[in-house]
């Protein structure tokens, strides 16, 4: 009798009572007429069943009927509850096990000249076609425990996943998943193609608000969301797969069961939602920026108005202006007149206490006053700027503004806007670096998640990162060269195609050619993310 037989523990229940035994103590129960077959027998953790359907006690109870010694009854394990692939029972929290194996030619339990082609989920008996129950076809019922069978072909199947998933994990995520992402997309070459013609139509029709109207630029918002839903489909696509263990399927999402929500909308919102986790505050800190620029502009612009228009009149930016310095310039020549006429007054005086101090030789202390011809020279000259100023606003309220006073302006405008300028200019930096950072982690969470609340939610962006460790630095380093190359590409079809630049459409040939490009290194970077959190599932509990 094989000896790991005869070790295996047993539990016999009879009488209300349960027994702990091995495969030789139940043969000599069965001898002695102590275990029957309607008694319930189970081996380890099994399910209980009756010990007459027992395989390797049937020879035993078939002896003991007849009337004939039982003979050592010789028999191997076909497989045990430990190492049956995919037996949730031998391992409920590494299902299936990867080290797992079959014998050889797997023999059916009860023709032992058949090959098997179904084993026992439970009791972990094999059998041929012939022997489980069927109902419906394809359910196949244990005829030993009436537990579910399943076929040979997907134990083995679940077997080989299984070793490649752990050989994965131990191999880690490096540089060569690059090269792999680089090459899976032409292991479906239909599906590329079709998916770069599709986005290069999307692409072209964007540009479509070049040539104005309320058609044109809806035309091209509907062509931008369409882009957006193609590419982000196809990264939700790629990393929900490749995160459940599914490395090898097409990227292109399928379209057999289209739904204008799944395969449009969603995927939509779900880029909407990486863009504005990664750079919305780079979004919130340009329009904070810009508003301020325009508030600052807003007087200036409302002061430019049409030469061809513009006229003497006081409501008039620059009428009014020149009607201001006009006034100042009357109030200044009154003040000028009242105040000679006093300075001529205290000059006389101070001329007569002079030569009154002389004539009497005494001495005067008294500070000089200076003639009135040396304070009309100071004022004369104050007096002829503000006039010119005068003339001045009064020509620009007429022909508009000179070019020495547009110079002075835009300096003036230019000085405030550098004041604001190095404080956004940081700002600006800083968010553009997060943007960068945390854009992998928001497609990575889109991807897995399907869920835009989730995207939009920095923490479960975190953890992702947290979870993925050196993994996302490896990614960051993949898709700032993926962005790199793509930026490579773009500039030298803008050179080499720059005559056919045209006004307001741009560079349409360089745009086709160049969204092809664009598409593949987006599904490039959506396997990069794919292979990462394939081989970080374990870490974030994702594969099945």
């Amino acid at each position: 009798m094989n000896n790991d037989q005869t070790q295996e523990v047993w539990q016999v229940e009879a009488n209300g009572k349960i027994f702990e035994t091995n495969f030789v103590e139940m043969t000599a129960w069965i001898d002695e007429g102590a275990l029957l077959r309607q008694d319930k027998v189970r081996k380890g953790n099994l399910r209980w069943i009756e010990a007459g359907k027992v395989p390797s006690l049937m020879a035993v109870f078939n002896a003991k009927d007849n009337g004939i010694a039982p003979t050592p009854v010789i028999t191997t394990t076909k497989l045990s509850p430990t190492s049956l692939p995919g037996s949730q029972a031998a391992n409920p929290d590494n299902y299936p096990p990867a080290t797992a194996e079959f014998t050889s030619e797997p023999m059916c339990s009860m023709h032992a000249d058949v090959p098997s082609a179904f084993v026992c989920e439970t009791c972990a008996n094999q059998f041929c076609k012939a022997c489980p129950n069927s109902y419906g076809g394809t359910v196949k019922i244990c005829p030993f425990c009436g537990a579910m069978c399943r076929a040979l072909a997907l134990f083995e199947q679940a077997r080989s996943e299984s070793e490649t998933y752990q050989s994965a994990l131990s191999e880690g995520f490096g540089f060569s998943d690059f090269a792999a992402a680089v090459a899976y997309p032409f292991k479906f070459k239909a599906s590329l193609v079709l998916g770069a013609l599709m986005f290069m139509f999307f692409s072209i029709g964007q540009s479509a608000v070049g040539f104005g109207g309320f058609i044109m630029v809806g035309a091209s918002i509907f062509s931008f969301m369409l882009a957006n839903t193609l590419t982000f489909g196809v990264l939700a696509n790629t990393v929900e797969n490749f995160s459940q263990g599914k490395v090898g399927l097409n990227f292109m999402p399928s379209f057999d069961d289209f739904s204008l929500w799944d395969d449009v909308v969603h995927p939509f919102f779900l880029s909407i939602g990486v863009y504005i986790s990664s750079f919305g505050p780079l979004i919130a800190v340009a329009l904070v920026a810009l508003f301020l620029v325009m508030g600052t502009v807003t007087n200036d612009l409302n002061g430019i108005q049409s030469d061809a228009v513009r006229s003497v009149n006081p409501q008039l930016p620059y009428a009014a202006n020149a009607a201001k310095q006009s006034e100042k310039v009357r109030e200044i020549l009154n003040q000028n007149l009242e105040g000679q006429k006093q300075r001529k007054a205290d000059f006389e005086a101070q001329q007569n206490r002079v030569m009154t101090a002389v004539e009497s030789g005494e001495e005067l202390k008294e500070p000089a006053v200076k003639s009135p011809s040396q304070i009309d020279e100071a004022e004369i000259a104050e007096v002829q700027k503000m006039i010119e100023n005068s003339r001045k606003a009064q020509l620009e309220s007429v022909v508009g503004r000179t070019p020495e006073t547009v110079a002075k302006d835009q300096q003036a405008l230019y000085s405030k806007i550098q004041g604001y300028g190095l404080v956004f200019i940081l700002l600006g930096g800083v968010c553009l670096l997060w943007g960068l950072f945390y854009f992998p982690a928001a497609c990575a969470v889109a991807g897995y998640t399907r869920s835009f609340a989730a995207t939009l939610n920095p923490s479960v962006g975190f953890d992702t990162i947290r979870r993925l460790g050196s993994f996302y630095i490896k990614i960051l380093l993949m898709g700032l060269a993926i962005l790199f190359i793509s930026s490579l590409v773009g500039g030298f079809l803008s050179i080499v195609f720059a005559p056919f630049n045209m006004p307001g459409v741009g560079n349409i040939p360089a745009k086709a050619i160049g969204s092809v490009f664009t598409f593949y290194f987006s599904v490039v970077f959506s396997c990069v993310i794919g292979f990462a959190m394939y081989k970080a599932s374990d870490r974030l509990n994702l594969f099945r």
